[in-house]
């Protein structure tokens, strides 16, 4: 997406172009939960993607550096998701409500305006009635009080830094004459073709668990934030993932047991249309289609270069996995499962990642260590262990390989 005509946004720009958004973002999420607003929400609709486009293309969050191009893609992808979720609050029959209210009792214009807060942010629909289907796992934190949640959230914070620090600086090490900008692909031709794709497959699982750990570390760095400046309770912050690495099949990984953050709208402005025509393939394949869809403006909005269309044909092959699941169930007469099933899972979810974090190499974000301010924990710490003339990187790549293998080896066999 090209910068060169937007301009880095100060406090007027805010105001004038972002402040809009969210007054409209807030007014839909009030609008939602009261009767007979349907006319009031189609009139605002169009209005929405109006003043979305206009702050898109007017304000550059990096301000014309190329490392700082994730803040336009964040932006970007939220701004692309609440056009989706405005859809859908527009088409929505009933309103919203809490879980702790009746169904047959109205919700009051104050009590509308409060909950909006919760609504703007609560893309899972916890403590919502319109969260139906959407699985959520449960916490291994019993305790409910917020001075032991935040006790553990934060230890959680501050282990997901350092391990994700160890999985860039075991990533980087691959790279050692090259800044994670420059690097331009995983591939390196001047290695034999075992010794090549060996080396090829490593970034990958790298680079796998190193967007695991990023978004875990952001969700519970949100989860702080919400307890303590909103007092939200530590219920409505359940886990967002529940035991990736345990999939025995590509319907359990995506249905299940990845973040379901975009499930939500996916499902109702892609999969539910196109399961009206196609069925339940279409079901699959439109829901993966609009996932597809959101990854590939976040992929764009970088402004660092990169085939976006191989982002977006990740999610496809994924949902094409799925129906090949489906069509092995009914010749098979049973669902895939089992080691086997975790065998072929992770075997086409690296198949179809090495192009896609190829790309991520091309836009610098493999290897990249800027979400903590240029703040690299696991190197300190690294650091003070061991002598300046130990290789930092061969010893998080031994962190890194050597505890995480026996790990998945462990969840194998624990399959079987």
């Amino acid at each position: 997406m090209d910068t060169t005509d937007r301009i880095c946004p100060t406090g007027r720009d805010i105001v004038v172009h972002i402040l809009p958004i969210f007054t409209l973002q807030y007014l839909m999420g009030v609008l939602v939960q009261l009767k007979n607003t349907t006319l009031l929400r189609i009139a605002l609709l169009p209005v929405i993607p109006w003043v979305i486009s206009r702050a898109v293309l007017a304000l550059d969050f990096s301000c014309g550096q190329q490392d700082e191009g994730p803040k336009n893609a964040a932006f970007a992808t939220y701004m692309a998701s609440f056009v989706a979720r405005a859809i859908v609050w527009t088409l929505e029959r009933q309103p919203y409500k809490r879980d702790n209210v009746s169904e047959a009792e109205p919700t009051s214009i104050p009590m509308a305006c409060w909950n909006a807060f919760d609504l703007l942010f609560n893309v899972r629909g916890i403590g919502w009635n319109w969260s139906k289907g959407i699985p959520v796992p449960r916490s291994s934190v019993q305790s409910q009080s917020r001075p032991w949640f935040l006790l553990s959230a934060i230890t959680r914070v501050a282990f997901m830094a350092v391990v994700l620090d160890v999985f860039t600086e075991a990533t980087r090490s691959h790279f050692p004459n090259s800044d994670p900008r420059g690097i331009d692909t995983i591939f390196d031709h001047s290695l034999p073709p075992i010794s090549r794709y060996f080396r090829v497959f490593r970034l990958v699982y790298l680079a796998l668990w190193q967007a695991y750990f990023t978004i875990e570390w952001g969700y519970q760095l949100l989860s702080v934030v919400g307890v303590v400046a909103f007092y939200q309770h530590p219920s409505q912050w359940p886990p967002l993932f529940d035991k990736p690495w345990s999939s025995t099949s590509l319907s359990d990984l995506w249905g299940r047991r990845w973040h379901q953050m975009l499930r939500h709208f996916t499902v109702a402005l892609g999969g539910t249309p196109l399961a009206y025509f196609l069925g339940r393939p279409g079901y699959v394949l439109g829901t993966f289609l609009l996932s597809g869809a959101i990854h590939y403006i976040e992929f764009r909005a970088t402004g660092c270069g990169g085939n976006s269309t191989i982002e977006a044909a990740f999610f496809v092959m994924n949902a094409i996995g799925v129906l090949l699941e489906r069509a092995w169930s009914k010749m098979r007469g049973h669902r895939i499962g089992g080691v086997y099933g975790w065998i072929w899972t992770f075997s086409w979810l690296t198949l179809w990642s090495v192009p896609m974090v190829d790309q991520w190499a091309k836009i610098g974000r493999v290897g990249e260590a800027d979400l903590m301010g240029g703040f690299r924990p696991a190197v300190s710490l690294l650091s003070l262990a061991f002598p300046a003339s130990v290789d930092k990187g061969f010893v998080a790549n031994c962190l890194c390989f050597g505890i995480s293998m026996p790990f998945l080896i462990y969840t194998l066999f624990a399959l079987s």
